[in-house]
């Protein structure tokens, strides 16, 4: 089987999946129905529930390396500005030191005049 193939027969399989579930929830909504506000507690459930399923697949198929070189990319994202964050952090710290230094002969000039 060809790689178009294969992948139109998972996305098949997928939508069919989802159909049928949809399918299936509906009809067990309809034949065993409960109080108001426990039937929109559970439907909510099932609604939340089906999205993250859903989900899981829709990440599951659109591949794994896509992920990876995100993930690459946002951890050097991050090593970048935690050096960045560093360095500055370094030169707010010797500019501090220069002015307390200044400070410091400026008041012991001025206490000896």
């Amino acid at each position: 089987m060809s790689t178009e193939s294969e992948r139109k027969a998972t996305q098949i399989g997928v939508w069919s999946a989802i159909a049928g579930g949809a399918v299936g929830f509906a009809l067990g909504m309809i034949f065993a129905p409960k109080r108001g506000p426990d039937a929109r507690r559970r439907i909510a459930y099932q609604i939340q529930r089906a999205a993250k399923e859903a989900g899981d697949v829709i990440r599951r198929y659109t591949g794994s390396s896509t992920v990876s070189e995100a993930r690459r990319n946002r951890d050097a994202m991050v090593a970048d500005a935690q050096a960045q964050a560093d360095h500055i952090r370094d030169d707010i710290d010797a500019l501090l030191e220069e002015l307390r230094k200044q400070s410091s002969a400026s008041r012991s000039s001025s206490e000896s005049e």
